[in-house]
């Protein structure tokens, strides 16, 4: 039977093991972790966890600038803008903004900054929004921060809105009772004043008007 010396048990212990073992020891000792899973190991989610990054580096790079929070007659710089979103296409927003240049409004084809969107700040049509990292020339620049509304319409998505229209045709098509009802009771719900329109009322008679 062959003898092991302590400087042979050192040598095999320290020697260094090739890349299959290594592998193989990682995937047994992740197996063995999920089976017998540490109590005193705290249980982190992941979506918390990288809301709480999302929070951090809005805090850490705030949208608006200093000067503007404290006193918003201060004119901006030139790369920030504050303007009026007024559409919406796929992934981005078309925003009309004062020109420093000229005197004319200006629309700009911006991108909405990516952390607004992982804290739930949604842009709409007819929010009054910041808009920073101005490219003048191309008219691009970036949504980074959202003013608060005085109201809102969630279908479709508008914001700001004084007053609501609901139009219906009096022929062609003709009016359902129970479309307009649907109609009627969206717009009551957002309590914002409304009104509602009939067009097209030279395609039926008097009577039908008058009734």
């Amino acid at each position: 039977m062959p003898i092991i010396s302590p400087i042979s048990l050192s040598l095999l212990r320290h020697r260094r093991l090739p890349p299959a073992t290594l592998l193989l020891r990682r995937l047994v000792s992740s197996a063995l972790d999920e089976l017998n899973p540490n109590p005193n190991r705290p249980h982190i989610d992941k979506n918390v966890q990288k809301m709480k990054e999302s929070l951090k580096a809005l805090s850490l790079s705030p949208s608006v600038p200093r000067h503007f929070e404290s006193d918003p007659s201060r004119p901006l710089n030139s790369s920030h803008a504050v303007g009026l979103v007024s559409a919406a296409q796929a992934n981005f927003m078309r925003v009309v903004v004062e020109n420093p240049v000229d005197s004319g409004g200006t629309e700009l084809l911006c991108v909405v900054r990516a952390v607004l969107k992982k804290i739930g700040r949604w842009v709409y049509v007819g929010d009054r929004v910041l808009v920073g990292s101005v490219d003048w020339k191309d008219r691009r620049g970036m949504i980074e921060n959202v003013f608060e509304r005085g109201s809102v319409v969630l279908d479709p998505p508008v914001a700001n809105v004084d007053r609501l229209v609901v139009l219906f045709s009096m022929d062609w098509p003709k009016p359902e009772g129970f479309t307009m009802t649907r109609f009627l009771v969206e717009a009551e719900s957002t309590g914002i004043p409304f009104s509602l329109v009939m067009n097209k009322s030279e395609l039926v008679d008097e009577q039908v008007q008058d009734g």
